[in-house]
């Protein structure tokens, strides 16, 4: 199956309305949610009932990540899994994450304080980029895998730092809080060192696969443990 192939399948499960099943709503309420957690951080004033933006901004961050466990939760449970879920599960945490950092590496970098690294954002950046390049490889010759443990490692990594520096922004300089973000960061590199060399045993030296669907991981099933 070629990667034409499988947007096509994607296109015409959207158009038919199969898609429509709460997993995928629980993929695209990640994406949905990002946005808001983004204005929350960047938000200077109280928020109604005294609440404070990054009270509300860290709570919702969690209520996003989560979703990614109950949308594979739904899709094992209820065998909704379809075409475009497969594509919107790994874009979503993708959409969620890097935007989120990047917001927090602005308001460290405007407030002239560190609250995460620019080489951490710089890596975690890179990282996804290199991957999506070989997952869309992968697709044109047909061949996919499922994800490794670090790849789950990392997204749980990620999600604790983002989380601690959302809720405790004043703990970012801290002994405890840098040597996470230095854990979460060498993580992301070694996670992504992983995927490079499954890919070049399993996608780059795999002949191209005609007629027959590629081997779907879990991940991509939208299991919640599809982080790559």
């Amino acid at each position: 199956m070629t990667l034409s192939d499988k947007s096509s399948g994607a296109a015409q499960a959207a158009i038919s309305g199969k898609w429509l099943n709460m997993a995928n709503m629980f993929t695209v309420l990640r994406v949905v949610l990002a946005p808001l957690i983004i204005l929350l951080l960047l938000y200077k004033g109280t928020l109604p009932l005294n609440v404070s933006n990054t009270l509300a901004a860290g709570l919702i961050f969690i209520l996003a990540a989560l979703t990614d466990k109950a949308d594979g939760y739904y899709a094992r449970k209820n065998d909704a899994v379809t075409k475009l879920g497969q594509f919107l599960d790994p874009l979503a945490d993708k959409l969620l994450m890097i935007p989120v950092m990047i917001t927090l590496w602005y308001i460290g970098w405007n407030s002239h304080t560190v609250l995460l690294p620019l080489w951490v954002l710089v890596v975690v950046v890179v990282r996804e980029a290199l991957i999506s390049g070989i997952r869309i490889a992968g697709a044109r010759k047909g061949v996919s895998f499922p994800a490794s443990w670090s790849g789950k490692i990392k997204m749980f990594s990620q999600i604790i730092v983002v989380s601690i520096l959302i809720f405790w922004p004043s703990t970012a300089n801290t002994l405890t809080v840098r040597i996470l973000v230095f854990l979460m960061g060498a993580i992301t590199v070694y996670s992504g060192i992983d995927y490079v060399l499954r890919a070049r045993k399993e996608i780059f030296n795999t002949a191209p696969v005609t007629g027959e669907p590629p081997v779907t991981s879990a991940g991509e099933a939208g299991d919640g443990a599809g982080q790559e």
